[in-house]
């Protein structure tokens, strides 16, 4: 795994964050981590889809978005 390759899923994590998703559920597996995000609070613009999952396959974004995850169960609570 290259670091070109963790820039690109580090990009999507954080793109699908500023769009109002956050981080729902994760599956992982021998082939990486399966993150399921949903949006805050879907809009009604006809979207039909509220949920967006990522295959995140590079070992440091999967530690980039464990970070994440921690801090936004902190910030629920």
């Amino acid at each position: 795994m290259s670091y070109q390759e963790f820039l690109e899923e580090r990009d999507q994590i954080d793109y699908l964050i500023q769009q109002g998703y956050y981080m729902k559920n994760v599956n992982e597996n021998l082939s990486g981590a399966f993150v399921e995000f949903e949006l805050k609070e879907p809009d009604l613009s006809g979207k039909k889809s509220f949920t967006e999952t990522l295959h995140i396959k590079n070992a440091d974004a999967r530690k980039y978005f464990s970070s994440l995850l921690i801090q936004q169960m902190k910030q629920a609570q």
